[in-house]
């Protein structure tokens, strides 16, 4: 075993497949890893570059994360050992990405490519997202079109998806794709802006009953012709702006007639819940603060 097997192995690594990316970059340019600790953890990683090259880096501002391609092209690189927290978070490097090619496992905590236009392309059968407990901002922004069915199948410690679709190119949502995420409280802007969603599963919330805050999940999705049900999540506080369309041009005469969310005791926040979507055979009976 090489030294730098050694040390991954020897300070909270773990034994699993590893997360493998692709990016795109010209000659001469260089590439930070963003990796960053978790809680007080730190990675302690081998980085293989994709072009013959690793590194082995044991902390969050190790000077290693930073690496520089001699040549121009498509690089796919792989990471082994403990990996806490990977965060693009919008960086300057985020039009580099193009695909995401194995969540492997190794420890992922927190994990988001917000901002990365270029990426169009995620594996599903994500064991090595089952640490993570906050999906927020986790593809914002990205050219994704579809979703893996199952992405989030081993995400039974997920507690929030916050903006994690927004502003994306997807088309439908998986049927199933938060059962197996029992705990999660916070749907907040999940969808928000997602400008081609046409379809969602009726029960796409059957399984996810803590829910207490649904503000802004399908805001400005005009394209939707349906709406799923919330009779399984009994605790929502907030629908604020939920279905909130800046445009009266919407799908919304599709809806035919939706739930009396304002009908709940105690009546949650429903603050422009319902906004420009005229086309509800029920709009009429919606409260002037809900729409």
């Amino acid at each position: 075993m090489s030294i730098a097997r050694r040390l991954v192995a020897s300070a909270g690594g773990v034994a699993g497949e590893p997360f493998q990316f692709t990016i795109q970059l010209a000659s001469g340019q260089v590439f930070e890893l963003p990796i960053v600790s978790y809680s007080g953890l730190e990675p302690n990683i081998i980085v293989d570059w994709g072009d013959s090259s690793s590194t082995a880096i044991t902390s969050s501002t190790d000077v290693g994360k930073y690496h520089t391609y001699s040549s121009g092209g498509t690089y796919q690189v792989s990471i082994t050992g403990f990996l806490p927290g990977f965060r693009v978070d919008n960086s300057s490097y985020r039009l580099l990405y193009r695909s995401v090619d194995s969540w492997g496992d190794v420890g992922i905590r927190a994990i988001n490519f917000y901002g990365c236009a270029n990426l169009n392309s995620i594996p599903g059968g994500a064991i090595g997202l089952n640490r993570v407990t906050v999906f927020n901002n986790t593809f914002r922004g990205t050219a994704l079109t579809s979703i893996p069915s199952d992405l989030f199948q081993y995400a039974a410690a997920a507690e929030q998806f916050v903006d994690t679709f927004s502003f994306t190119s997807i088309t439908s949502v998986p049927n199933n794709l938060f059962d197996n995420s029992p705990n999660v409280t916070i749907f907040n802007s999940t969808f928000n802006a997602c400008l081609s969603l046409v379809s969602v599963p009726n029960e796409l919330f059957r399984y996810n009953t803590q829910v207490i805050n649904f503000s802004s999940a399908f805001r400005n999705c005009r394209a939707l012709t349906n709406i799923p049900t919330f009779q399984y999540n009994p605790s929502v506080s907030t629908f604020a702006n939920i279905f909130n369309m800046s445009s009266t041009t919407n799908g919304s005469s599709n809806w035919g007639t939706v739930e009396a969310l304002w009908d709940r005791e105690p009546e949650p926040l429903g603050i422009n819940a319902f906004n420009n979507c005229t086309g509800i055979t029920n709009y009429a009976s919606i409260p002037v603060n809900w729409k």
